[in-house]
């Protein structure tokens, strides 16, 4: 409470479909589908309208950073865009639609091109804007200016080409990497299984060649401590937002406590490689050709290799506890790619302590998706049948 104003309740702990009528007349209500924490008392949102289109959004705690970044807001986009800044004060919300952002300068120039459709906007963090025209299908992502990471490394394999950047907007231009992603494969009840399997397969012999390629000078490194601060950052800000289930909390902070133990072992850590930070299978396009190629890399580090692999075995996991896909093709996916991949032994004894770190990790993250509740506590429990990793 700031000077004799009550706080809004946080979206996740409201009602699931916030009743915004008197914002989208008789569209219908807005649903809560992800949201994105940036402090105790900030959440950066994602709405989505009843045809399936995001809103994007941010909610305080505090009334007053709301006002203020409202008007900024309103401010920052007078006769640069479609972008359009409402305040809805007694939930805390500030719905950002058509690009509206403070920070990210150039996304209502982008977003207002009859060819854009805006794919995810955290608002004052990053964009991704999707282009559909006759010369082809183009991806610009949006940064704060200044903040755009830098060109990618050449690597051994396929990943989009820049087609145009302006380091001070912060605006990258990317093409469009051809092939379908593991995830739409894994969840098309029209592939075969052996199809899926080959897919992953490709997506083993890909990462094993990533982890191959020469490490840049200038890549970050990502060690074990960093590593343990990444899932233990995800339960702090689970644990202040009230996001996990009461009778999860203890067995959340217990797994990160063997987590730590088990990163810290010096008797299994493995060499430091080049390595993806967020592989999984929305990250992977696999071509009719069988060539894999990789989206995302500006979270390039080196670290262990056992970290990308067990971060995509683990999200296998996940999609099965989703309904995704059947276990049994989640579980043909992972054999094929770990026999494509051909992990070393300094990798697999890494595995079990990398898995559990992603398991903390995914069941937080998911914490913050109202619709997907029900896998926190199963994550939270530990290895699966599926892998037992």
């Amino acid at each position: 409470m700031r000077g004799g104003t009550a706080s809004p309740p946080s979206p996740l702990q409201a009602e699931a479909e916030h009743q915004l009528a008197e914002l989208r007349g008789a569209d219908g209500p807005l649903r809560l589908r992800r949201a994105w924490p940036r402090g105790p008392g900030h959440l950066l949102l994602e709405y989505v309208e009843p045809g399936g289109d995001p809103v994007p959004g941010q909610w305080f705690a505090d009334p007053a950073r709301l006002a203020e970044v409202a008007a900024g807001t309103a401010a920052a986009g007078a006769g640069a865009g479609p972008g359009q800044a409402t305040a809805v004060a007694e939930r805390g919300v500030l719905l950002q639609r058509g690009g509206a952002d403070r920070r990210l300068a150039a996304l209502g120039a982008v977003v207002d091109d009859e060819t854009a459709t805006l794919v995810v906007h955290r608002p004052e963090r990053r964009a991704v804007v999707r282009r559909r025209r006759r010369s082809g299908t183009t991806y610009v992502k949006v940064w704060r200016p200044g903040r755009a990471p830098a060109q990618v490394p050449a690597l051994p394999v396929p990943t989009p080409a820049v087609l145009a950047a302006d380091a001070d907007a912060g605006v990258v231009e990317l093409a469009e990497l051809p092939g379908r992603s593991l995830h739409d494969l894994l969840g098309d009840a029209g592939v075969p299984d052996a199809d899926v399997s080959r897919a992953f397969a490709a997506a083993g012999a890909a990462a094993a060649a990533l982890h191959g390629a020469p490490v840049p000078p200038s890549t970050p490194a990502h060690d074990v401590e960093a590593e343990a601060g990444v899932v233990a950052r995800w339960l702090g800000h689970a644990l202040d937002h009230g996001a996990l289930p009461a009778g999860s909390r203890a067995q959340a902070d217990a797994q990160l406590q063997r987590v730590r133990a088990m990163l810290a072992d010096p008797a299994t850590a493995g060499p430091g490689v080049l390595v993806h930070r967020d592989l999984h299978d929305k990250q992977v396009l696999v071509t009719p050709a069988g060539d894999a190629g990789m989206l995302d890399l500006d979270t390039l580090a080196r670290g262990e290799a056992a970290l990308d692999v067990a971060n995509l075995l683990v999200h296998l996991e996940l999609r099965a506890l989703q309904g995704h896909c059947p276990r049994s093709r989640a579980e043909g996916a992972a054999a094929a790619f770990v026999e494509a991949y051909r992990p070393a032994r300094a990798v697999t004894a890494r595995l079990g302590a990398f898995a559990a770190a992603s398991r903390v990790r995914l069941a937080c993250v998911y914490a913050f998706r109202p619709a997907e509740a029900g896998v926190v506590s199963a994550l939270l429990e530990g290895p699966q049948a599926l892998l037992a990793v």
